[in-house]
């Protein structure tokens, strides 16, 4: 019986197997036709990338508006920016939104006569950088080092100096130094060290052969200074006093203000530093204002969020002399700055006297919901102030520099035509 048995076993199991597929060959699949998706997916190259952003941006900000649209006013919409190329004033939206990070979104050139708007295609402003998603270890292309390490985040920022030929690109504790159209990495440095950056670094300038850092922590904000072969010249320090601190951007704003200077707006322009890329050369600009009328709390709530409660008289008395200047951007002319505002009144230039930030005069620029880009501008008077502050008069300018609306008449002296932004 035992012999039996084991008979039985060894005729019995090869079919047991059999009956469950387990010849120790996997029954092969019957083909679906469809094949798998992510081995035939094509691999996304960096033009489908960019097309992919581009579409998402026309879907912002449609190609030829010739207004700033509504959306602008909205929370995390694209920010506006104010620069001088060549002899045209450009503001241009920049995408901040860290989910998306499309870039630039759109540009216009400002006719700083009647404040129209002209859409342009989005391109870099010289020295200025935006934020970027980094993708396999790139940010627009320009690749980081194998052995970098890259953010946390993920995330990367880019500037192009003021020729366009060379690339910055901050990633983390690094800013990376690249050919604009080879686009190889010539060096690169470190933002850390006893003179380098403090806290998260937020973004970065190209002036001159100057790299200025940004960056944030819970107590501050502010801005160092590197030269391109890596050298730490330190923070941004204001004047005056015998233990000099570093400046703080917080409430105020990092502006650059022409090819060799750039500055800090301190709490809503209350002061402005300018500093020379070059030589370092600093000068301070003190705006006088009434004594607010508030208590120090207040006053302390309102640094710390523009939106904070507030007496009254107190939160008037802020909003109309300060709110407005809270991240502000500027580009400078030989007397006056040209200033975009923030906050209570976005979609507005403001013509600042150079050495004491008063305000001689505003443009309003068309939104798309109050006329379709019809809207009026400032006409003749604020055009002939905001001259002084724009980049360099042309004959093409001054042949589109005419009154809309009722006819006024010219100013009895002109000011400097060639105190340009540039």
């Amino acid at each position: 019986m035992v012999r039996h048995a084991g008979v039985i076993v060894r005729v019995l199991l090869p079919v047991a197997l059999l009956a469950c597929g387990g010849d120790g060959k996997k029954t092969p699949k019957k083909p679906s036709g469809k094949g798998d998706a992510k081995a035939n997916a094509k691999a996304e190259t960096p033009a489908d990338r960019e097309a992919k952003r581009h579409a998402a941006a026309l879907a912002l900000i449609p190609e030829g508006t010739s207004c700033l649209p509504a959306a602008l006013k909205e929370p995390n919409a694209p920010q506006l920016e104010l620069a001088a190329i060549g002899s045209d004033a450009i503001v241009c939206a920049h995408d901040t939104d860290r989910l998306r990070l499309l870039g630039l979104i759109a540009c216009w050139k400002i006719d700083l006569a009647s404040g129209d708007l002209t859409y342009q295609a989005a391109t870099p402003q010289p020295g200025r950088s935006f934020a970027v998603k980094l993708e396999g270890g790139c940010a627009r292309d320009y690749c980081l080092p194998k052995d970098a390490k890259p953010p946390a985040d993920g995330i990367a920022y880019v500037a192009w100096n003021q020729d366009g030929k060379k690339v910055a690109v901050l990633a983390g504790d690094d800013v990376h130094l690249f050919d604009a159209e080879s686009k190889t990495r010539d060096s690169g440095f470190s933002v850390r060290g006893d003179k380098g950056v403090a806290g998260e670094p937020t973004g970065l300038h190209w002036i001159s052969e100057v790299v200025f850092v940004e960056g944030k922590d819970s107590a501050a904000s502010g801005v160092w200074v590197f030269k391109t072969d890596g050298t730490q010249v330190g923070p941004i320090e204001g004047l005056g006093g015998k233990d000099p601190k570093p400046l703080s951007t917080h409430g105020g704003s990092f502006v650059t203000l022409d090819k060799a200077r750039v500055a800090i707006a301190e709490q809503g322009f209350s002061t402005v530093t300018t500093y020379e890329a070059d030589t370092g050369k600093r000068a301070k600009i003190v705006r006088k204002v009434a004594k607010a009328p508030c208590k120090p709390a207040e006053l302390d709530a309102f640094w710390k969020d523009t939106n904070a409660a507030a007496a009254p008289k107190c939160k008037e008395f802020l909003t109309k002399n300060f709110a407005h200047l809270v991240g502000a951007d500027a580009v400078a002319g030989k007397t006056n700055l040209l200033v975009l505002l923030r906050g209570p009144r976005l979609g507005e230039l403001a013509v600042l006297e150079a050495k004491t930030l008063v305000e001689k005069k505003s443009i309003k620029l068309p939104w798309c919901d109050a006329g379709g880009g019809t809207a009026g501008g400032a006409g003749d008077d604020a055009a002939s102030d905001a001259k002084a502050a724009s980049p360099k008069d042309t004959k093409e300018t001054k042949a589109k520099s005419t009154t809309r609306g009722a006819t006024k008449k010219p100013p009895a002296k002109a000011e400097d035509p060639d105190a340009g932004g540039e």
